[in-house]
């Protein structure tokens, strides 16, 4: 099945001059075997869509797919927290990309779960996405301890349970292009675990 990136608009942006990228994006693999090169593209590249597109919440996780393939810890936390400023955007609403290759929709499938866990856990301390961006302190306080029963958490999405597995483990290395060696090791990733996608535990939590 083809990509959905784009929402309703199935046609897929050719790469621009001013650094647009195509979408989808390689697979795992393919990025990390050009990984230098890959993540200087993503340093210089724009990240919203071009003009005759507007942004998505799977446009976002595309975007969130490849800074957590190159272990772009500045990338991948900028792009949570875009993705948690857009109040509009519920993690359950996150539609089906469809992907037609394996190990990128096994990823993909993971990533809602990591930002409900991120979202959720700002939620539980009263940082509600649709909380204004400029508060009193008495606004804050009335958040931060506003009953359980009035707090409404993210959800993944049903789709990410239907994607199978891959039938070989997937190894993503560090930054520095460490592996680890199974997923006894307490520093890998249990959002992918389920998966067989061994990566670092990435830095998801921010206030």
């Amino acid at each position: 099945a083809r990509s959905k990136a784009h929402g309703d608009d199935e046609t897929i942006t050719k790469p621009r001059p001013h650094g647009y990228q195509l979408y989808p994006p390689p697979s795992p693999q393919q990025i990390l075997s050009a990984r230098n090169e890959y993540s200087e593209e993503l340093r210089r590249r724009r990240y919203m869509p071009p003009e005759h597109h507007s942004d998505t919440p799977l446009f976002c996780l595309y975007r969130l797919y490849e800074f957590l393939v190159v272990d772009d810890v500045t990338g991948y936390r900028n792009t949570i927290e875009y993705f948690c400023k857009q109040r509009t955007w519920a993690v359950r609403d996150i539609p089906d990309p469809e992907d037609h290759d394996p190990s990128r929709y096994a990823f993909l499938a993971c990533l809602p779960a990591l930002l409900k866990s991120a979202f959720n856990e700002r939620i539980k301390l009263g940082l509600v996405r649709d909380a204004p961006a400029i508060m009193s302190p008495e606004q804050a306080e009335a958040y931060r301890t506003a009953p359980e029963s009035s707090k409404t958490y993210e959800e993944e999405p049903s789709w990410t349970k239907r994607v199978e597995p891959l039938g070989q483990t997937l190894f993503m290395p560090s930054h520095d292009g460490v592996f680890m060696q199974g997923f006894d090791d307490p520093r890998a990733s249990q959002f992918f675990k389920h998966m067989n996608i061994l990566i670092w535990g990435p830095h998801i939590h921010f206030t």
